[in-house]
C-alpha cells in the first residue's frame, strides 16, 4: 500500500497544492478529491509562519475527513490548544503561556481566524482529534522523536489510534516537569540537551538559545557539535565538547518525522530514520514528501518536493 508522508507546512497551502498534485491529488470543479492508489499521512505543524493557515487546515482537514489523510499532532497544533487551555496547576495561567515570544510565534493564526470565532473554535476542536503517532507493521511517524517509554507514558492519555482521549492530556501534559510532560515534550518536540555553562547560539530568528536539539537516528555521535541538530552555518558556534552521556540511535522499521528544520536538497540521511522537514518558511525552503511503497530501507527516488515559491501572496 502506498503511504504519502509530508513533512510541515506551516501554512503554505500554494505550496501545498502543487505538492499533493504531484502525488495524483487533484481537487475537481465539483469539489471533491481525485487520489490515486493509498493514504497521506501528514506529520504535523500545519500552522504558524506561512501566509495562508486557515486555507492550509481546511486542506487537510477534508482530506482526513474523506478518508484519504490522517495527520499527526505537531508541537504548534498543540500549543494552538495549549494556548485556549487553562493549567491546573497555575489557575489563570494558560498551558501555552502568553509571553510576546509566544504570542508573536502564533500571531499569524490568530489573525487568519480574526473573522471568524465559529471557525477558530472547530479548527481547535479538530487539532485535539489528532494523533501523536502512526504506526502499522512497516512504516511508523511522529513529528518529532519515536520513542516508546515516552508514548508508554502517555498511554492512559490516548485512545487506541493514539489521540488525545479528553481534556486530560493537555491539562496533565501541560504541568510542566511532570512524567506526563516530559513525555509529549519528547515526542512533540524531540531531544534536547543543555549546552555548556556559557555556550549559546542564536536561532533563525535571533533568538538566544542555551540547548540544541539533538539527532537522536544516528550512531557514534559524540560531541555536541556532531550531535547538534542545526544548519551547516551554524554548526561551528556549537563546542566540540564531549556530551554528558551516549547519544541515542534509531533501529527498526522506517519512521518518518519532520520538527527539525533541514536545509537543502531533500536526501536521506539515514536508512530507516527520514526527516521530512525542510524549512518551507524559509527563503530557500521546500515542502516534502516521501512516498512509502513498502521498502525496507529508504529511497531517494522516493522522494517528492516543491521549492517555496517566490510570491506566496
Amino acid at each position: 500500500m502506498l503511504i504519502n508522508f509530508i513533512g510541515d507546512i506551516h501554512g503554505y497551502a500554494n505550496e501545498l497544492k502543487i505538492l499533493l498534485a504531484k502525488l495524483g491529488y487533484r481537487k475537481s470543479m465539483q469539489g471533491g478529491w481525485s487520489t490515486g492508489d493509498g493514504i497521506i499521512v501528514f506529520l504535523g505543524d500545519l500552522i504558524d509562519r506561512g501566509p495562508y493557515q486557515k486555507q492550509t487546515v481546511d486542506i487537510v482537514r477534508e482530506l482526513c475527513e474523506l478518508g484519504h489523510a490522517t495527520c499527526l499532532t505537531g508541537n504548534h497544533e498543540f500549543n494552538a490548544v495549549g494556548f485556549v487551555t487553562e493549567r491546573i496547576d497555575e489557575p489563570g495561567k494558560f498551558v501555552r503561556s502568553h509571553s510576546d515570544n509566544h504570542i508573536r510565534q502564533h500571531q499569524a493564526f490568530l489573525d487568519a481566524f480574526a473573522n471568524d470565532p465559529y471557525g477558530y473554535r472547530e479548527t481547535i476542536a479538530w487539532f485535539k482529534t489528532l494523533p501523536l503517532w502512526f504506526d502499522k507493521s512497516n512504516a511508523r511517524a511522529v513529528h518529532a522523536y519515536w520513542n516508546t517509554a515516552a508514548q508508554n507514558d502517555l498511554s492512559s492519555l490516548l485512545n487506541d489510534d493514539h489521540s488525545p482521549r479528553d481534556q486530560a492530556f493537555y491539562e496533565q501534559t501541560g504541568v510542566y516537569g511532570s512524567r506526563a510532560w516530559k513525555a509529549r515534550e519528547t515526542l512533540l518536540n524531540g531531544l534536547e540537551i543543555k549546552l555548556p555553562d556559557g555556550v549559546s547560539f542564536r536561532d533563525y530568528y535571533d533568538t538566544k538559545r542555551h540547548r540544541i536539539r539533538l539527532n537522536w537516528w544516528q550512531s557514534q555521535q559524540t560531541t555536541f557539535r556532531e550531535a547538534a541538530v542545526i544548519d551547516d552555518s551554524q554548526r561551528y558556534t556549537i563546542p566540540d565538547l564531549p556530551l554528558p552521556e551516549k547519544s541515542p540511535s534509531y533501529e527498526g522499521p522506517l519512521c518518518f518525522f519532520g520538527h527539525y528544520w533541514m536545509r537543502g536538497e531533500p536526501r536521506i540521511t539515514h536508512p530507516q530514520a527520514i526527516c521530512l522537514d525542510y524549512s518551507i518558511a524559509l527563503t530557500d525552503g521546500v515542502l516534502c514528501a516521501y512516498q512509502f511503497r513498502g521498502e525496507t530501507k529508504a529511497r531517494c527516488n522516493h522522494l517528492v518536493w516543491v521549492n517555496k515559491m517566490v510570491t506566496t501572496k
